[in-house]
């Protein structure tokens, strides 16, 4: 997705650090494993092993403030763990294309399809 680009950028450039939930790695996976792609399983390992991406277990604080996030915001469990290792580790937002996320008011939510829809209005269009 080359909305993300900047993002990334940014990452290489050792500007700023991405927080990824070992959760999220596993959802990340799902599609290539049942695919039998190993390719894009390989990518996505590659991508989370890079300078600048921080993997993050499920500790005992991060548990617990899933189920205050499940309890206050009717989360899934996956999209609530994902949600307090964000809040836990300090991120600045949390990203991701769930709309349901955006009842979250702990930590600021960047929805990507908005992101995306956002940049496509502000770019000029080309005329040949």
């Amino acid at each position: 997705m080359s909305i993300l680009l900047p993002l990334f950028q940014r990452v290489q450039r050792g500007e700023v650090e991405v927080v990824v939930s070992v959760i999220t790695e596993t959802e990340l996976l799902v599609r290539p494993k049942r695919e039998d792609d190993a390719d894009a399983e390989e990518r996505i390992r590659d991508l989370l092993s890079e300078d600048g991406f921080t993997m993050a277990a499920v500790d005992r604080q991060v548990a617990r403030g899933a189920a205050a996030l499940r309890a206050r915001h009717n989360l899934a469990l996956a999209d609530a763990i994902i949600v307090a290792t964000a809040i836990t580790t300090g991120c600045e937002a949390v990203v991701s294309n769930d709309g349901k996320w955006s009842r979250v008011t702990e930590v600021p939510f960047v929805h990507l399809d908005e992101v995306a829809r956002s940049a496509q209005v502000n770019t000029p269009s080309r005329r040949q």
